[in-house]
């Protein structure tokens, strides 16, 4: 195929800039009320639990659901959103996210539980692949990078913010004098549905279509969006192929082990404060719980500038898990205190250090060669989603079996180590490791 007309730097800038501004910007916002819908059960787990008799163990199988859900109801969300348009999809998603909310807020027992985790999940099961492939309709390969660093740093973003305020929802009064776990349900659930209608307003199919851009500005970016599409050529591997090549196995393996810890950790992480006994509000419990996730932000950062500027990929990835690693099983042999809490925001930032690089692991394995299939990253991914089943469920498990979350917590830091020697005992090819440093 013939080489496309790239656009003007200047005019591809300042398409940038606008898109930045008027659809970046509002699908961060979406993006961040996406992750406090998912994330605020962790706040609410111990006086949800104490409340409707749920045992540790039923709550991590409660918040596993939600990810088995997110599995399952993924490839079903890519078809409606592309038979329905952004504006009905988005009108539909967001509206059943607040339905879920709303049924958590009025949980009795732990079959209420999981049908509303399990609702949610699919729910928002679409919203993360619908918007990257949103984005990748509106942006130029030139600044399409840049363009979805912007949608996700709302993710980490929000697991910050979110700790305080969902601390502060669960300690306030409030006027129908709920328990504060179902009033921080209830309140977190009621924006979905302005944001639905608000997005099924606002966002458009395609650039011809924005009123914020002029007619000739939409067609160049379409035309210039529609060429890049046509003149790529994705790599494709047969179901052998790929099911031979132990490479695809490695990425899966690394990226299961890392995403059980992070996500156990994640929706554990303030009833382990709690059991640091740092804080008696519920204010300060949050703000202490959003500090590990301050630094996966840094470790996120810092790690990926790093990795870019020297070109290499594996080692990086695999020095977070151990960092990470090491972190969590040293703190498990110190007394529970602030030592402890120091050593979950070192582990948070291996954590970051680890997830900000690894996406890049793929292609400097050389997979595909060099151009990574889409059904391989959907693979990957989905190795991902089930750590999210088995990490939560399984740190509640161990704490009900041990009495303590040491024990799970040993178990993650073992995951994360297997993680990082599985990474430093692979030698990438050295001609793709140079290639990506360009």
């Amino acid at each position: 195929m013939g080489a496309t007309t790239s656009l003007p730097a200047d005019v591809g800038e300042r398409l940038y800039g606008r898109t930045l501004r008027r659809l970046l910007l509002p699908i961060a916002l979406l993006t961040f009320i996406n992750s406090i819908d998912r994330m605020n059960v962790s706040f609410a787990g111990q006086p949800m639990s104490a409340d409707t008799g749920m045992s540790a163990t039923v709550f991590g199988l409660g918040v596993s659901t939600f990810f088995a859900a997110y599995l399952i109801f993924q490839y079903p969300h890519a078809l409606l959103l592309r038979r329905m348009g952004i504006r009905p999809w988005l009108l539909l998603s967001m509206s059943v996210w607040g339905i879920a909310g709303i049924l958590m807020s009025r949980v009795e027992d732990a079959t209420d539980f999981m049908v509303a985790r399990f609702l949610l999940g699919t729910a928002e099961a679409g919203f993360a692949p619908g918007m990257t492939w949103y984005i990748s309709q509106w942006t130029p390969r030139a600044t399409r990078a840049r363009a979805m660093a912007v949608a996700l740093a709302a993710v980490p973003f929000s697991l910050v913010v979110g700790g305080p305020l969902c601390g502060w929802l669960l300690g306030m009064g409030n006027p129908l004098e709920l328990a504060g776990w179902r009033w921080m349900f209830l309140v977190s659930a009621i924006p979905n549905f302005l944001f639905a209608v608000a997005a099924a307003f606002y966002f458009v199919d395609r650039p011809r279509q924005a009123r914020w851009l002029s007619e000739e500005e939409g067609r160049q970016l379409e035309a210039q969006v529609d060429a890049e599409r046509d003149q790529s050529a994705p790599a494709r591997l047969s179901w052998g192929e790929a099911m031979a090549d132990t490479r695809i196995w490695l990425c899966c393996a690394v990226w299961f082990l890392v995403m059980t810890g992070s996500y156990a950790l994640v929706y554990w992480l303030p009833q382990i404060v709690r059991q640091l006994a740092l804080a008696r509000s519920e204010l300060l419990i949050g703000t202490l719980s959003a500090l590990p996730q301050a630094g996966v932000v840094a470790g996120l950062f810092l790690n990926a500038r790093h990795s870019d500027r020297s070109g290499e990929r594996l080692r990086h990835s695999a020095a977070g898990a151990l960092l990470a690693g090491i972190a969590l099983a040293v703190a498990v042999f110190l007394p529970e205190g602030t030592a402890v809490l120091a050593l979950l925001v070192v582990a948070g930032f291996g954590f970051g250090a680890t997830q900000g690089v690894f996406w890049t692991v793929p292609q400097a394995l050389g997979i595909g060669g060099g151009h990574v299939p889409v059904g391989v990253i959907a693979a990957i991914s989905m190795a991902g989603t089930a750590g999210g089943i088995v990490g939560p469920a399984m740190l509640g498990w161990l704490l009900d079996l041990s009495g303590s979350h040491l024990a799970g917590i040993l178990v993650l830091a073992g995951f994360l180590l297997a993680a990082s020697a599985a990474l430093w005992l692979w030698r990438a090819p050295r001609r793709v490791e140079v290639g990506h440093a360009a």
